[in-house]
C-alpha cells in the first residue's frame, strides 16, 4: 500500500478536510499554518488519501535545538480516521523522508488519540520512544461539553465555584465584554507581558504571539473575553474558535488588580461557555495546564491552575504520550537524558 500525500494550498479546502475528522484542534487550522509559515519555512500540511479515499492529514514543522540540531515535530498530528499499521507505516516513511532531507535528528508524533491499541502496537514495533517531555500542547486537558444546558454546566461546577459565580452574577460592579477584533489588542499585550513576568514562565515573544492572534482575527477565530471591575479591565481570556472547538489559548491579567482578577475568572469562564454555545461549538477545551491523572495530590507546577480548571466541571482528557522516532541515534540518545533531567528538574512528570 502506498498512500498519496497531497499538498493543499486552498485554506477553505484544507479546513474542510480537517473539520471532517473526529478529532482536531486549531493547531491543525489554516490560521496556524499561515502563522507557522511566516516564522518557519519548514512548516507543511498534507491531506492523505488511500487511492481516492480521504483518510486524514499531517501537519508539521522543522524545529531547531541549539544543542542537538534540527528535529521534525508534528503537533496534534498525524490525524487519521484509522490508525492501522499499514497507514502509519506510510505516514512514518513519508515524514521520515522529510526529516532526513532536512538533517533532523528525530521525528516526533503527537496525534489527538485518547487510546488506541493498534497505534500503540505500531509504535512499539517500529522503534518509537516515549518523548522525554511533559504534557505540552494540551495533551492532557479539561474539556467541557457545550451540548449541555447552562443549568447542567452550572451543576457540574464545584460547590465553592458555583457559589462564587452566583455572587458575581449579582455584583453590579463587574461585567464582561466580548470582542472579535483587534480593539483590545493593546490591553491584552500589556496584560500578557505583566503575567509572564509575574509567573516567570516561558512563552513565545509577545510580538510573535500578537501576529498569530492577528492572523486568527483575519480568519474570524479570535475572541477576547474581557472582565471589568468598576469599568476598569482587569482580566482577559483569549479564546480560539475552530470548527466544533473553542480553545482557551491565552489568559492574562493586570497584575495590579490580582485579587479582583482571581475573583473574575469564574465569571469569565461562565461568559465563555455562553459564547461557545451561541457560536455552535461542541467542546470548550481549556487547553492544557492540567495535572496528569495520578499526580493531582503531588507537587506540580500546574497544580493551582489545574485545580481551578477542574473545579469548573468538565472531564479530564488524556491523549497518548508523544512519541519520538530517532533518526540520528547517537544524537537522540544524548538528547534523551538531557530532556528528561531538564523536565524533571522543573517539577514536571514525563509520565501521562
Amino acid at each position: 500500500m502506498k498512500l498519496v500525500f497531497q499538498d493543499v494550498e486552498d485554506d477553505s479546502k484544507w479546513d474542510n478536510y480537517v473539520m471532517n475528522l473526529p478529532e482536531y484542534s486549531f493547531l491543525n487550522s489554516s490560521a496556524r499554518y499561515r502563522f507557522n509559515k511566516l516564522v518557519n519555512n519548514g512548516s507543511f500540511r498534507y491531506a492523505v488519501f488511500d487511492n481516492e479515499e480521504y483518510v486524514g492529514i499531517i501537519t508539521g514543522s522543522i524545529g531547531n535545538s541549539k544543542l542537538f540540531g534540527k528535529f521534525l515535530e508534528c503537533k496534534h498530528s498525524p490525524l487519521l480516521f484509522e490508525y492501522t499499521s499499514e497507514y502509519m507505516n506510510d505516514v512514518t516513511e513519508f515524514c521520515k523522508d522529510i526529516a532526513i532531507k532536512n538533517n533532523c535528528f528525530m521525528l516526533r508524533f503527537s496525534p489527538l488519540v485518547v487510546e488506541n491499541s493498534s497505534l500503540d502496537g505500531f509504535y512499539r514495533t517500529h522503534g518509537f520512544v516515549k518523548a522525554p517531555i511533559h504534557n505540552v500542547d494540551a495533551l492532557v486537558s479539561q474539556h467541557v461539553d457545550l451540548t449541555k444546558s447552562m443549568e447542567e454546566l452550572k451543576h457540574d461546577m464545584s460547590s465553592s465555584r458555583k457559589n462564587r459565580l452566583n455572587k458575581l452574577l449579582r455584583d453590579q460592579s463587574v461585567e464582561v465584554k466580548i470582542f472579535n477584533n483587534r480593539s483590545v489588542f493593546d490591553i491584552f499585550k500589556d496584560f500578557h507581558s505583566e503575567t509572564v513576568k509575574l509567573k516567570g514562565y516561558v512563552d513565545k515573544p509577545i510580538d510573535l504571539l500578537m501576529k498569530e492572534l492577528d492572523i486568527q482575527v483575519e480568519h474570524g477565530m479570535c475572541y477576547m473575553i474581557v472582565g471589568y471591575s468598576d469599568g476598569v479591565p482587569v482580566s482577559i481570556w483569549q479564546c480560539t474558535v475552530y470548527g466544533k472547538n473553542m480553545h482557551l489559548y491565552q489568559a492574562c491579567s493586570d497584575t495590579r488588580y490580582r485579587e479582583k482578577n482571581m475573583l473574575m475568572t469564574t465569571l469569565l469562564y461562565w461568559k465563555t461557555v455562553e459564547l461557545g454555545k451561541q457560536l455552535g461549538c461542541k467542546i470548550f477545551d481549556m487547553f492544557g495546564g492540567v495535572v496528569p491523572k495520578g499526580y493531582e495530590n503531588k507537587n506540580h507546577p500546574w497544580k493551582g491552575v489545574g485545580d481551578f480548571k477542574e473545579s469548573l466541571g468538565g472531564e479530564k482528557i488524556t491523549y497518548m504520550h508523544s512519541r519520538d522516532l530517532p533518526i540520528s541515534r547517537p544524537k537522540y540518545f544524548l538528547y534523551y537524558p538531557y530532556s528528561y533531567i531538564r523536565t524533571r528538574a522543573k517539577g514536571y512528570t514525563i509520565n501521562w
